[in-house]
């Protein structure tokens, strides 16, 4: 059973980064990301066009979660991962800890099978970069819009990761 009450550490997010940028470098991964079980994007690096704020996200954790259920009602204890093939972007999310899984996502030039070698390096480093006390590098959030006859406002990611 999921510990209900884990909670990351929020230090500097620099050395996740690096890890998921060289993976993304090693396996021609145009984006990646380091998600938390609950659906939040940790870290992340690669295109920023692809960067989600939380929808995303969301539904990749929870369809990991789902389609690892169904192996192991299937009989199969081990689940290395999941893949989609589309037409021309591709995703591949793997496990890096009880707390954690790792997006790649990557286009028709590049083997899923580099892909998932890369991530397992990668997951070796980020557990270890977890378990050093790296938390979260604060991800721009979308501006938020106010209904305030005065004008706008706008709440930025460092709001929410004040301590």
């Amino acid at each position: 059973m999921p510990d209900l009450y884990f909670s990351a550490p929020r230090q500097s997010g620099g050395a996740l980064r690096t890890i998921l940028a060289g993976h993304c470098t090693h396996a021609d991964v145009t984006y990646a990301a380091l998600l938390e079980e609950s659906g939040m994007v940790f870290s992340d690096a690669g295109d920023e066009s692809l960067r989600d704020h939380g929808e995303t996200a969301a539904l990749a954790v929870g369809a990991f979660h789902a389609t690892q259920e169904v192996a192991r009602r299937l009989g199969e204890s081990a689940f290395e991962g999941l893949s989609h093939e589309g037409r021309t972007r591709h995703f591949y999310i793997s496990p890096v800890d009880e707390h954690f899984m790792l997006l790649s996502v990557f286009g028709n030039g590049t083997k899923l099978a580099i892909v998932r070698a890369s991530a397992t390096r990668a997951a070796a480093a980020l557990r270890q970069s977890l378990a050093e006390g790296a938390g979260a590098e604060p991800l721009p959030l979308p501006p938020t819009r106010s209904t305030n006859p005065e004008g706008d406002f706008h709440i930025t990611s460092d709001y929410f990761l004040a301590v």
